[in-house]
């Protein structure tokens, strides 16, 4: 019937653009240059990020707490936003996922921390999901390793990509409360510039 050769039509279709998308991304994963690296203000970047995250077109509210204390770190501007953008991309998913739609979600949080102990600059994004699976903790900087329903599941593995070209130390862990998963976070550590450092 008609109807039933408009559907295949739409799920060729779909199939095909999950296609592209996935060469693409990989494309992009594979020929990522060599990070350029410059004395960056952190805080400047999230906050120039942020601006497409405005009430007006961002599902899940996203909420910056940034320390005023941090250094500058060497970093390549173009390449931190990316990761910036997909951290937080992927907890608005996670959050929207695990709540559904709704005025009332809770926000992302996104920080910035100067710990003078471990002289490193923390940039943390957190979300109110389900939390990440234990195999997906273990594995989840591998290519093709994705909770989402569409994902590709090159996310995670560009942006380790990039911290590893930054030399920073990057985490994932859960946010627990009594024992509850309430979340995921995903966390990078920078040194700060040489200048600062010494």
């Amino acid at each position: 019937t008609r109807r039933s050769s408009d559907l295949s039509v739409r799920t060729i279709v779909d199939q095909v653009g999950a296609m592209k998308r996935l060469v693409n991304e990989f494309r992009d994963y594979a020929r990522l240059p060599a990070a350029e690296l410059h004395p960056l203000d952190l805080n400047v970047l999230v906050t120039e990020v942020l601006q497409l995250y405005g009430s007006e077109n961002a599902a899940v509210p996203v909420v910056a707490e940034l320390d005023p204390h941090c250094p500058p770190v060497m970093g390549d501007a173009q390449q931190l936003r990316q990761v910036v953008h997909n951290l937080l991309q992927n907890a608005q998913d996670a959050t929207e996922q695990a709540r559904g739609e709704g005025p009332a979600l809770p926000p992302v949080r996104i920080t910035t921390r100067w710990s003078e102990s471990s002289r490193r600059v923390r940039l943390t994004v957190s979300d109110s999901g389900q939390g990440f699976p234990a195999h997906i903790l273990q594995r989840a900087f591998e290519p093709y390793v994705t909770t989402k329903p569409r994902g590709t599941g090159l996310g995670l593995a560009v942006v380790k990509k990039i911290a590893d070209e930054h030399g920073a130390r990057i985490e994932l862990s859960n946010r627990l409360d009594d024992g509850v998963v309430r979340g995921a976070q995903v966390s990078l550590s920078f040194a700060p510039e040489p200048a600062v450092a010494s």
